[in-house]
């Protein structure tokens, strides 16, 4: 199976990473050109953030293929927070799961995890985070904090936030941000589900 992730990790790399950063360069041109209309540049120039977006998410996924099989949930968490927080001061309150649910489920959380505080390690502005990790009966919690200068939101044509929500709906799960100057707390309450019977 490691096999497998790391050939899918190159081809990722040198197939549609590469194809994305070509495209982002022929944008650039277009951006350059004098004869650009303002109309043309104010699009191309989302379209630059977009594709932008898409590059990050690619090489995103590369790192996640490349990380070592057997990791719990918590270990992942935690690695990712200590790698992307780095050069804050950083609280882990993570709990080892379980893990009776569907794979799919782990590795979503695990990936919203990330999302989560590569966009605290690159927008915030923070200088402390903390991450907990929760089982309850019903329900698994994981809380994000961060004390930067807030502004977390959903924008329309762009991917972050909304790409948050997205894997959260997928998996059954509810996901709340609360963002403002004292900085900004995403909670993600994902259900257990029932217990099967017998």
């Amino acid at each position: 199976m490691s096999s497998d992730r790391a050939r899918l990790a190159r081809e990722l790399h040198d197939g549609i990473a590469q194809d994305l950063v070509a495209v982002g360069y022929s944008l650039d041109l277009l951006l350059a050109n004098p004869e650009t209309s303002t109309a043309s540049r104010s699009q191309i120039r989302t379209l630059r953030l977009n594709i932008s977006e898409l590059i990050d998410k690619v090489r995103r996924e590369i790192y996640f293929l490349g990380q070592p099989e057997g990791l719990s949930l918590s270990k992942r968490i935690a690695n990712c927070a200590t790698k992307e927080c780095s050069e804050m001061e950083l609280q882990l309150d993570l709990e080892e799961m379980n893990e009776d649910f569907d794979g799919n489920v782990t590795l979503e959380i695990d990936r919203i995890a990330q999302e989560i505080l590569r966009n605290v390690a690159k927008h915030s502005k923070a200088d402390k985070v903390s991450v907990s990790l929760k089982e309850m009966e019903h329900t698994i919690e994981l809380s994000i904090r961060d004390t930067g200068v807030g502004g977390a939101e959903i924008k329309e044509g762009h991917f972050g936030m909304q790409g948050l929500q997205d894997r959260a709906l997928s998996i059954g799960a509810q996901i709340d941000f609360v963002s403002d100057c004292s900085g900004t707390r995403v909670l993600l309450r994902i259900p257990r589900g029932k217990p099967s019977d017998g």
